[in-house]
């Protein structure tokens, strides 16, 4: 199982940073550029709440991820997990805190690759750096968009 934690200092109040990750139109908002994400199905936002995003990615590769909020505890704790997806487990953690008048943000992901051997192979290789870069750049744009507005 692969876990990692990245954490933002985000100079805006906890409920708007809460909230703008449970709106997942935002998720658009802070994708990198290279991964192309719809959002086939979703529904109001809580406990419970599960999401369908068609993604795109190095122009070939095409799936479709189902997650669901298994934890909701405004504005502090969201969790989503795979119901359907690429991976063999994902669990996506988000912890709030205010910390000396500033919103820290803390994800966490646990993760564990599909094809037994050949997915840890090409985590090694490629998976696990590519999940890094991606929540370092969505972290830094959620920082840019929230402190922006």
């Amino acid at each position: 199982m692969e876990r990692i934690e990245r954490t933002v200092a985000i100079n805006a109040p906890i409920e708007k940073v809460f909230h703008f990750h449970d709106d997942t139109k935002n998720l658009l908002k802070i994708t990198p550029p290279n991964i192309h994400v719809t959002i086939e199905t979703m529904g109001q936002p809580g406990l419970g709440y599960e999401v369908t995003l068609k993604i795109r990615q190095f122009l070939v590769f095409v799936m479709r991820w189902k997650v669901k909020i298994t934890a909701y505890q405004p504005p502090r704790l969201m969790v989503d997990e795979q119901i359907r997806g690429p991976f063999k487990f994902w669990k996506q953690t988000r912890l709030i805190n205010e910390v000396n008048g500033v919103t820290e943000l803390t994800d966490i992901v646990e993760y564990e690759a599909p094809f037994g051997i050949l997915g840890r192979i090409a985590n090694a290789l490629l998976i696990r750096r590519q999940v890094e870069q991606m929540f370092t750049y969505r972290q830094a744009t959620t920082k840019r968009l929230l402190e922006s507005m």
